[in-house]
């Protein structure tokens, strides 16, 4: 392929696609590529103009909300101008290696449809951000793999290897009643948001909600019916003063934060092993594969 510039478009809630974007573009820029970071946020809010011809390769980043990409994400492909076999390469993020199909497929025709030849697909498993936290050591292992599964993916692209994931027809069943669930769900979620006391009215979640959901109205924090789901407002208020009327389970106590965990030299990444027992054992053969 003859490449000289490279545009990564990704949406990320509360990180962990953005850091795979960067690992990408840091690979690519590495290989003294012109690589550029959009978040599609910018895109959708008109921050920035959508600009395509500028690149020779694109990527596209999502992350997986129940088997699905959320829905803002399909907004912003819906936006997408028609273009003549651009050459394209995705890749997602999931707390679990199970979702190596899903929503892949729909990414794929929803690109293939516009003209985006879609010809190398990634899963990068990363901590959860939704109900369960992982342990940090793992968080830890998570990213680590990451940066190897990156450099391997990096190194194939370039070079226009093929790499399509394969969906299994439960998941294909699955990831369709799903996606059409994820954004009533989503609304259904942020309908439910709420503020305690401790909210000083800081603005900040105003300001990093990528939907533009939520606005101050008589000195009260207000939530419209436009949320994703993406967790951002929950986790990056300094207060903590965000949480869910009736569906707080979904919310990590601890808060979510990687790079507290990928900065701290102390936490080592040897959570799972061939000896690993119990839920995580299967992510072992992911871990291994890179």
């Amino acid at each position: 392929m003859n490449i000289q510039n490279i545009g990564i478009f990704y949406f990320s809630g509360t990180g962990n696609t953005k850091l795979v974007a960067n690992l990408f573009a840091d690979k690519f820029k590495r290989k003294e590529f012109s690589t550029k970071l959009i978040p599609i946020e910018d895109i959708l809010n008109k921050k920035l103009a959508l600009s395509i011809d500028d690149y020779d390769l694109l990527g596209f980043g999502h992350p997986v909300h129940a088997f699905s990409a959320p829905k803002i994400f399909f907004d912003f492909l819906d936006r997408l101008p028609n273009v003549d076999d651009k050459k394209t390469f995705t890749f997602k993020t999931a707390g679990d290696p199970l979702c190596s199909g899903g929503s892949t497929s729909l990414v794929r025709k929803h690109l293939n449809k516009k003209g985006y030849k879609v010809f190398h697909e990634n899963l990068i498993v990363m901590p959860a951000n939704v109900m369960l936290k992982y342990d940090d050591s793992l968080i830890k292992q998570l990213y680590e793999v990451a940066v190897k599964k990156v450099k391997r993916g990096t190194k194939e692209i370039l070079l226009g290897k093929v790499n399509l994931q394969k969906n299994s027809l439960w998941l294909k069943i699955g990831t369709y009643m799903f996606n059409k669930a994820e954004s009533n769900g989503a609304s259904y979620f942020g309908k439910y948001l709420i503020t305690t006391d401790s909210c000083n009215l800081c603005g900040k979640c105003i300001k990093e909600c990528p939907t533009r959901n939520i606005s101050v109205s008589n000195g009260k924090i207000i939530f419209g019916n436009k949320c994703t789901f993406c967790m951002r407002c929950v986790y990056i208020c300094p207060e903590k003063a965000i949480s869910n009327k009736y569906m707080n389970l979904f919310v990590i106590k601890e808060g979510y934060n990687i790079q507290n965990v990928i900065n701290d030299p102390e936490i080592k990444g040897n959570f799972i092993t061939h000896k690993t027992k119990g839920f995580f054992k299967h992510f072992y053969k992911y871990m291994s594969e890179y």
